[in-house]
C-alpha cells in the first residue's frame, strides 16, 4: 500500500546541531544503568555532565536534555520486548539526595521555539511508554524517588504507577517552572497529577506554585506520592511495593523475549529507506513522500509463529520503523523546506 502525506516536522535543531541520531543499545549508555533481581529491574539514572547532546551546558544535578531521554525510550522499549521476566521497574536516582532535577535549564536557554517543542514531545511520548507498558504488558513502573525531585524529575516520578519518596527531612518533589520561569510544566506534569493521581485540583493549583515543593505526609496526603520511608526503611519499602506489583503481573516469565536488533536503515540527502518503508523528501514540493509495502510472505498462522518470527513479524517491524521515520522527520528536518511554518 502507498501513502503519501505531509509530515508536520514541529521541531528543527539549532543551526549548530548535527542530524540526531536516535539509534542506541545499552553498551553505548552513558545516563542510565540497570541491574537485573528477577522479576524485577533497577533503572539508575547518573546523568553524564558531560555528556550533553550538543556543546554549551552541562547536565548537573541529574538534569536531562534529549539525549538522555532517547536512552530512556530505548531502555523502556527493551525491558518491554526483551525481557519477559521483569514484573516490575524502579526507576531510582544515582546521586546522593539528587532523584531528577528535570530538564536542564541552559541546553533550554539556548534552544530555538521549535527545537524544545519537539523536546517536550519526545519527552512526554517517552513517558507515555512508560505508561503503557505498565496498562498492558504487565511491567510495573515504581518510582524510588531518593532524592529532590524536581520539574521533568518529578514529571518522570508521575510517570509511574507508585511513587515512594524518601523521608530525609529536605527531599521534594516539586512542579516549580510557574513561580521560576514563568512557564507551565512541558511533559504532562498537571496532567498527570489531576487526572492520574487524582490531586484536587486547588491542592494542584497550589502545588504548582510552590518552587519548594511538598515533602514527607503532606505530600502522602494530597497524594503527590504514595508512601514515604526513612532511609534506613527506604530500599526496603521500595522493594515491598516492587515484590507486591510483580506478584499480581500476567507477564509470562517462561515467554521467550523480542530482541530489538537494529534497524536496516539506508539514507541519503533526499530518501529514508527501511525494509518495508520508504520515505522521499521531496523539498522542491514541500512535502514528504512515504510508500508503505506488505511483507513479501503470509502471516504466521498462530501465536507461536510470530513468536518465532520476533522482530521480523511485519506489524512491530513497519511500526519500529515508522516510529523511526518519524522521529528523524520531524527532528532532523527544517520546517520551511517541507512547507511548514516553524511555531516560533
Amino acid at each position: 500500500m502507498t501513502a503519501t502525506d505531509h509530515i508536520p516536522t514541529a521541531a528543527a535543531p539549532p543551526a549548530q546541531t548535527p542530524p540526531v541520531d536516535f539509534d542506541t543499545d545499552p553498551s553505548r549508555y552513558r545516563h542510565w544503568t540497570v541491574s537485573y533481581d528477577d522479576p524485577i529491574a533497577t533503572v539508575t539514572l547518573n546523568v553524564d555532565p558531560n555528556g550533553g547532546l550538543v556543546p554549551g551546558y552541562e547536565l548537573k544535578m541529574n538534569s536531562y536534555d534529549l539525549g538522555v531521554d532517547i536512552e530512556l525510550y530505548d531502555l523502556v522499549q527493551r525491558l518491554r520486548f526483551e525481557r519477559p521476566e521483569i514484573k516490575a521497574v524502579v526507576i531510582t536516582g544515582g546521586l546522593d539526595r539528587m532523584f531528577c532535577a528535570g530538564a536542564n535549564i541552559r541546553m533550554l536557554a539556548q534552544s530555538t521555539h521549535s527545537w524544545k517543542v519537539n523536546f517536550c514531545k519526545f519527552t512526554n511520548e517517552t513517558r507515555n511508554g512508560i505508561e503503557d507498558a505498565t496498562a498492558n504488558s504487565g511491567q510495573t513502573y515504581i518510582a524510588a524517588v531518593n532524592g529532590t525531585s524536581a520539574g521533568g524529575g518529578y514529571e518522570l516520578a508521575v510517570a509511574c504507577e507508585e511513587i515512594v519518596l524518601i523521608d530525609d527531612g529536605s527531599s521534594a518533589v516539586s512542579l516549580p517552572e510557574v513561580p521560576l520561569l514563568g512557564v507551565l510544566p512541558g511533559t504532562g506534569g498537571l496532567t498527570r497529577v489531576v487526572d492520574k493521581r487524582k490531586v484536587r485540583k486547588d491542592r494542584a493549583d497550589i502545588f504548582a506554585t510552590k518552587s519548594e515543593g511538598l515533602r514527607g505526609a503532606t505530600a502522602v496526603e494530597w497524594g503527590l506520592v504514595d508512601e514515604t520511608a526513612p532511609r534506613n526503611r527506604f530500599d526496603e519499602a521500595v522493594r515491598n511495593r516492587a515484590l507486591n506489583a510483580a506478584n499480581k503481573s500476567t507477564r509470562p516469565s517462561s515467554a521467550k523475549g523480542v530482541k530489538l536488533t537494529p534497524l536496516n536503515r539506508t539514507e541519503t540527502p533526499d530518501h529514508i529507506s527501511y525494509d518495508y518503508v520508504k520515505a522521499e523528501l521531496r523539498r522542491a514540493d514541500r512535502r514528504v513522500e512515504i510508500l508503505i509495502s506488505c511483507a513479501d510472505s503470509d502471516a504466521p498462522a498462530d501465536a507461536a509463529g510470530i513468536s518465532d518470527q520476533g522482530v521480523d513479524y511485519w506489524p512491530l517491524a513497519v511500526t519500529r520503523e515508522l516510529d523511526d521515520l518519524i522521529l528523524r522527520l520531524r527532528t532532523n528536518e527544517r520546517t520551511r523546506d517541507l512547507g511548514f511554518s516553524d511555531p516560533r
